[in-house]
């Protein structure tokens, strides 16, 4: 794209940005430390397709819900609010960044010299980051525009109440009813953050007890400590807790199964960035020990969580948990999470290894779990994405409290029972063809989009059974969606109204 044709572009995000928001010189010189994060983060999203804006001290960048952008966007020298749909990164240079309901960003949301202040009906699947201490100095000439690092060096508070007075965002779900954690951040040296939480559970009526603790090795290394008493499950990849806490209260739809325990994990981690091409690597490498019990007697601790709907219902709040095998799992674990881009193509992927050296029935067993997803462009502004799940494990047959679901809503909605299919080994595809409309758009929710959606899965002990298919259309308009899907082989039907930033 020329840089007049660029221009004419932003020129129609007018009512996206405010006065002050402009594009930049043609040529961006970028000068700082080869390895510090700041300087990756920046030439890494300079080297890839990209729309650059300008802010100054008074007024900010505005992308407002409604408004699609196809790229990764870079502001500069100010603040950005954010509630638009941003098909790459959000890097903010020498402000803050404001996102706001309803934003969604394929990206990351990166705030250098400043911070990501985030909204909860907000969604980046990148993940946020504030490099505070780092910013760099802009320099605008007629034909260049240099940009210098500086180490603003400030540092950041030894005790600090985050959120709302150290109040953190609760969750809510059929076995604890609200949870509701407290705790501050301490930062006793530069190196080290400690984050002990106490969280009460309103269902239950415990306190649990934790703390996180990371310490920075080195440039590339962190070592992290975690400790506590809590309640686990491993369907966190089928919903966030934000949307299954919302499924919980509104419709008595959670779709987690959960056992109780007392963990302690220590982990080191070593993470590179690459410029070109971008790839993102985190890898790691860690042991655990748990000491694990049910959860829940068959109704469900005798009552049940209060929710709008469902709360009776045997596939809904009422819904037991699997029982567990009580006793210790001590494990050696590694693993690793990549992001890779090349052009308009993105791949994340995250795998991780379990070896025990102590279970409850001296099993011997070693467990892979490998989540990994890939999302392009295809004709104008349609999109293809996949999402793959796979939990495999060779050896004996795992304890309960390592097996895997599927069944019900979020996974394979065909099923009625919710995860009614569940063993150590499991393998979910889940594959979306979306059709954007902008013509049909609805003021504060965004222009509709219509979807064809395949997913097919199956899960059982020390191997799978037959798989079944779920197919149909989807529509979403702002954060409304609904799917109906059927199953080709028994042709059983189904249809759902949900979340359109859920899975």
């Amino acid at each position: 794209m020329s840089w007049f044709a660029r221009l004419i572009a932003l020129a129609a995000l007018g009512a996206a940005t405010r006065a002050g928001a402009q594009d930049t010189a043609q040529t961006i010189q970028v000068a700082g430390p080869a390895r510090e994060r700041a300087t990756i983060l920046l030439r890494r999203a300079l080297a890839g397709p990209h729309d650059i804006m300008a802010a100054d001290s008074v007024s900010q960048v505005i992308l407002p819900r409604g408004t699609e952008l196809p790229r990764t966007v870079v502001i500069l020298g100010g603040d950005a609010s954010v509630g638009a749909t941003v098909r790459g990164d959000v890097i903010v240079v020498g402000g803050d960044l404001f996102l706001r309901p309803g934003a969604s960003i394929d990206g990351q949301a990166v705030a250098i010299g400043g911070g990501v202040y985030g909204s909860t009906l907000a969604s980046v699947r990148g993940g946020t980051e504030s490099l505070r201490d780092h910013t760099f100095d802009i320099a605008q000439h007629t034909e260049v525009t240099r940009i210098d690092y500086r180490y603003i060096c400030s540092r950041e508070p030894g005790f600090e109440l985050p959120l709302l007075e150290g109040l953190r965002i609760p969750t809510y779900d059929r076995v604890n009813g609200a949870s509701v954690p407290w705790g501050p951040v301490l930062r006793p040296t530069a190196r080290w953050i400690v984050d002990p939480t106490i969280t009460y559970r309103s269902h239950s009526g415990e306190w649990d007890a934790g703390v996180n603790a990371l310490f920075q090795l080195g440039e590339r290394y962190t070592l992290t400590i975690d400790g506590r008493r809590s309640t686990f499950t491993n369907e966190t990849w089928i919903y966030s807790d934000l949307i299954n806490s919302f499924n919980s209260l509104v419709g008595g739809s959670d779709t987690r199964n959960y056992y109780r325990a007392d963990r302690g994990e220590v982990t080191i981690r070593r993470y590179d960035e690459y410029v070109e091409p971008r790839l993102a690597l985190e890898r790691f490498i860690g042991v655990s020990s748990e000491r694990a019990w049910s959860v829940g007697s068959p109704d469900t601790l005798g009552s049940r969580p209060w929710s709008f709907a469902g709360r009776y219902d045997v596939n809904k709040l009422a819904r037991t948990n699997p029982a567990i095998e009580p006793g210790r799992i001590s494990s050696v674990f590694v693993g690793g999470v990549a992001r890779y881009q090349l052009g308009d193509v993105r791949i994340t992927g995250t795998g991780r290894i379990e070896v025990p050296i102590e279970t409850p029935g001296d099993e011997r067993f070693a467990q892979a779990t490998f989540d990994a997803s890939i999302a392009f462009p295809t004709f104008g502004v349609q999109r293809f994405r996949s999402d793959l799940h796979v939990v495999a494990t060779v050896g004996d047959t795992t304890p309960p409290q390592r097996f895997a679901y599927l069944g019900g809503t979020g996974t394979l909605p065909v099923i009625e029972d919710p995860l009614s299919l569940g063993g150590d080994q499991l393998l979910q595809l889940d594959s979306r063809y979306e059709i954007p409309i902008p013509r049909v758009a609805v003021p504060f929710l965004g222009s509709l989009t219509v979807s064809l959606r395949h997913r097919i899965g199956s899960a059982g002990v020390q191997g799978l059974p037959r798989f079944v298919q779920n197919l149909g259309p989807v529509m979403s308009l702002g954060f409304v969606r609904v799917d109906y899907v059927i199953d080709p082989a028994t042709n059983e039907g189904r249809f759902a109204v949900g979340l359109s930033f859920a899975r």
